[in-house]
C-alpha cells in the first residue's frame, strides 16, 4: 500500500535511483535503510561530483525519502541539511529548461493541409494525423492520449467529449480527472480533429477488439504504448521539417500552449486545457517559449 501511493512513472523513475543508492550502501557495508544523515549527504555529494544535474540529484533525494524513515524529526527530503545541499547544487549547477524556444505549430498544420482528405489517407497517415491534432488541440501529455478509451468518448453533432478515467501523473485525491473537449473546425476540414477522429473510428471498427482508442498499425491491432505514440509524434515533426534532434514528442505541449498564449488566449483557459492549476508556475517557467521563426526571417531576407 505504501508503494501504491507512488505513480507507476514515479516508481520507474525511482528504480535507477534506488539501485544506485543500494550499490553505494554496499560499498560502505551498511544497509540501505540506515538513518544516517551524514551518509545521505555524502551520497548526494557523490552524485554531484559525478556531474549529474540538479533534477537527477533531486530525484534521488525523493527516492531516499521513500525508503528511509525520519532523521532528527525530518523526512530525508526536507531535512535542513539536505535542503541546504540541494540549494547549493541549484546555485552552482542550476536546472535549465529543455527548450529556449519552440517550433512553429504552423509547420505541422501545413503538412496536414498538403495531405489528401481523410478518406484518401492511409491508416498510418490517418493515425499520425489524429495523434498530432489531439496533441496540439488538447495540449495534453502523451500519457493522457494513451489513456483515451472508446467507452468514455461522448459525441454530439458539433463536439466530442473525452473523459479520462485512468490514473495519470497528475491524478490526486480530490482533483478532477481531465476532460478533453474537441470542437468541429469548419474553416478547414483537413484540420478538423472531430472529422479525423470519426474517420479513424470508422476505419478501425472492422478489426477493433480493444477499448483503447489508439491501436497499432498492424495485426493483431492491440492498444499501443506511450513509447509508440511518442514515436508517431516525432515522425510527424520530422516530416514537417522540425529538428527532432532538439524537439521531442513532449514539445507538442510546449508549441501549442505557447502559440495559444501568443494568440491572446487567456492564461486561465490555457491552464484549464493543459491541466495546470491556476496557481501553477509550470507554464511560465517551462512552457511559455518564444516561437522559433529564424527560417521565416531567412526566407524574407532571401526573397526577391
Amino acid at each position: 500500500m505504501l508503494m501504491s501511493s507512488c505513480a507507476e512513472s514515479s516508481k520507474a523513475q525511482y528504480d535507477s535511483a534506488l539501485r544506485r543508492w543500494h550499490k553505494f550502501c554496499i560499498s560502505k557495508s551498511v544497509i540501505p535503510f540506515v538513518k544516517d544523515i551524514n551518509l545521505v549527504l555524502e551520497y548526494l555529494t557523490l552524485l554531484y561530483n559525478s556531474n549529474l544535474g540538479y533534477s537527477t540529484i533531486n530525484t534521488n533525494r525523493s527516492a531516499l525519502s521513500l525508503i528511509i524513515g525520519p532523521i532528527d524529526g525530518f523526512n530525508v527530503g526536507s531535512h535542513p541539511l539536505v535542503v541546504r545541499l540541494l540549494k547549493g547544487v541549484g546555485r552552482s549547477r542550476p536546472p535549465l529548461p529543455r527548450y529556449n524556444s519552440t517550433w512553429n505549430v504552423d509547420s505541422v498544420l501545413e503538412l496536414f493541409k498538403k495531405w489528401p482528405n481523410n478518406e484518401a489517407l492511409s491508416i498510418k497517415c490517418l493515425t499520425l494525423k489524429l495523434v498530432g491534432l489531439l496533441a496540439l488541440i488538447s495540449a495534453q501529455r502523451v500519457q493522457t492520449l494513451h489513456a483515451i478509451e472508446l467507452s468514455h468518448i461522448k459525441s454530439s453533432s458539433e463536439s466530442v467529449e473525452i473523459f479520462i478515467t485512468r490514473n495519470l501523473k497528475t491524478s490526486k485525491v480530490g482533483c478532477k480527472q481531465p476532460c478533453i473537449i474537441l470542437k468541429r473546425y469548419s474553416e478547414n476540414v483537413k484540420l478538423c480533429v472531430v472529422s479525423t477522429l470519426n474517420e479513424y473510428l470508422i476505419r478501425t471498427s472492422s478489426y477493433r477488439k480493444y477499448d483503447q482508442l489508439l491501436l497499432s498499425l498492424f495485426s493483431p491491432f492491440v492498444g499501443v504504448s506511450t513509447q509508440t505514440i511518442s514515436r508517431w509524434l516525432s515522425s510527424l515533426l520530422e516530416q514537417a521539417g522540425v529538428d527532432t534532434s532538439i524537439y521531442t514528442a513532449h514539445s507538442f505541449r510546449h508549441a501549442s500552449t505557447s502559440k495559444a498564449c501568443k494568440g491572446g488566449v487567456p492564461i486561465d483557459v490555457i491552464f484549464a486545457c493543459a491541466g495546470w492549476t491556476q496557481r501553477s508556475s509550470t507554464f511560465a517557467r517551462y512552457y511559455n517559449k518564444r516561437i522559433d521563426n529564424r527560417d521565416t526571417f531567412a526566407d524574407c531576407v532571401l526573397k526577391k
